[in-house]
């Protein structure tokens, strides 16, 4: 008797599901050695070095066009306003380009989105550097910003491909400094560079080609990390087909809707991510802010050159050494006595401690700033102020992000952090915009008491979350640490 064609039919899906198994159930060994958690440590470090470099490279190009700016002005025949354009909108770009790289390196893996993005932004570089019209080159600077920001949104992703929980923190930092790193040393690179080439502005662009380039070069060695994609890769090989899975296109689209909407969702609706994307943006945005305010004061009081501006931004460099520091010190000693009390899952807020310290830094710095400069005050007293402001803004960053990733854990974290890095772009592109003309109405120590007194306003902000962080994490809509 034949069996009825139902039946049939479900056979046959049971003898092709043996044969073919679905991507999802497909898994490695403990000793895979494609297994990232199983490289040689020098592999590691090496797939974790391009994360950190390619987001030195891209951040780089946001600062290194600032001492640019009055040669566009004079070439171009533009107001200030209008030459900061190609600042802003490349700073913007970053809003964009992670919300698309994010579900992309999810389906296809993450070394695609490093062998595209990166090429793509060089290429929009290049030709901003050869614009002989200024539309064209506010056009390329946002898209080299676009493009070229993808690998921000994944290089948390790539590193803990690699890392286990243990010591991803660690391999993290560089990746974590250097959107920090970028923008503080630009003022710096583009500024000798200009002068070195007869104040040609267009070296403010290629710059960014002389860095980028060695970098993408060694991307090109990379091997994917990515456990889906390497066990989809091996099977196809393997078997000489691909493993079954949801069709690319409805899953990309699906992903892409999904990290345009939830880290707005989060936003708005979580005080938490709401609250600390709002703080670590504007201690995010002021370090932009000291694109004009540098230059407006240490022009006007010290009579300096763009090169010596561009060395005023090194005591900021200073304390963001300092700011990981003592959050490796604090992650050495009171979180890990946390976490031994609590036999290994110590709650969130013990996360907090360099932002702590950190709060308190920052309206030091800038209070510093706003009162320092004066010609019978030496240079190097202004100078210094970076220090502290250095100091607390990187430290309310990484604590921040390691706070969210802690709350939220690997479903929403990713979303959580996407929402803080959308705010702080938008603030970090906006803030530029208006700083030399409040600096001009207020004078400088009143422009700078302005945001010392708005980062005073916003200290109780870690310092809430650290003492009442438990009973807002029980208040979430989304699943949080019950540590």
């Amino acid at each position: 008797m034949c069996p009825k064609p139902e039946r049939a039919i479900h056979l046959l899906k049971i003898r092709r599901a043996k044969r073919d198994p679905p991507l999802a159930e497909l898994d490695w060994d403990p000793d895979d050695v494609d297994n990232p958690h199983n490289w040689p440590f020098w592999k590691k470090v090496f797939h974790t070095m391009i994360p950190a470099l390619y987001g030195f490279a891209v951040t780089i190009g946001t600062s290194a066009y600032t001492p640019a700016i009055p040669i566009v002005m004079k070439r171009f025949n533009v107001e200030r306003e209008v030459a900061l354009l190609p600042l802003s909108l490349y700073t913007f770009g970053f809003v964009v380009g992670p919300m698309v790289a994010a579900p992309m390196s999810e389906i296809y893996g993450r070394r695609i989105v490093y062998w595209i993005a990166m090429p793509l932004s060089m290429t929009f570089t290049a030709i901003a550097g050869s614009a002989n019209n200024f539309p064209l080159l506010v056009v390329m600077r946002l898209l080299a910003g676009m493009s070229g920001s993808g690998p921000l949104a994944i290089g948390a992703g790539t590193i803990s491909d690699i890392w286990d929980r243990k010591n991803s923190g660690k391999a993290a930092l560089g990746y974590v400094m250097a959107p920090f790193l970028g923008p503080a040393l630009g003022p710096l690179t583009g500024a000798y560079i200009i002068d070195q080439y007869n104040h040609n502005w267009r070296f403010s662009q290629w710059v960014v080609l002389f860095i980028a380039g060695p970098i993408f070069i060694l991307s090109l060695f990379m091997e994917e990390t990515m456990k889906s994609r390497i066990l989809y890769l091996r099977a196809k090989k393997t078997t000489g087909k691909a493993p079954r899975k949801e069709g690319d296109t409805h899953l990309l689209l699906s992903k892409l809707a999904r990290a345009i909407t939830r880290p707005i969702h989060m936003m708005f609706r979580e005080p938490l991510v709401a609250f600390l994307s709002i703080y670590t943006g504007f201690a995010f945005a002021m370090m932009f802010s000291f694109f004009g305010s540098y230059n407006y004061v240490f022009q006007k009081i010290y009579h300096f050159d763009q090169k010596e501006v561009g060395l005023t931004f090194l005591g900021i460099l200073v304390g963001f050494f300092f700011a990981v520091a003592s959050f490796g010190v604090f992650d050495a000693t009171l979180y890990t006595r946390a976490s031994k009390r609590a036999n290994g899952n110590p709650a969130p807020e013990h996360r907090l401690y360099a932002a702590l310290l950190g709060s308190i830094m920052l309206p030091i710095g800038l209070f510093w700033f706003a009162w320092a400069p004066n010609k019978n005050v030496h240079w190097i007293v202004p100078v210094l102020a970076g220090v502290p402001f250095g100091w607390g803004c990187l430290a309310i960053f990484i604590s921040a992000i390691t706070y969210v990733a802690d709350v939220y854990g690997a479903a929403n974290g990713a979303s959580a952090a996407a929402a803080n890095g959308t705010l702080r772009f938008i603030l970090g592109g906006a803030f530029p915009l208006f700083t030399l003309q409040l600096y001009e109405t207020l004078g400088i120590h009143w422009a700078g008491s302005v945001f010392a007194f708005t980062a005073l306003a916003m200290l109780p902000v870690p310092w809430v979350f650290f003492l009442k962080g438990k009973s807002l994490r029980a208040r979430s809509r989304y699943e949080t640490s019950k540590n």
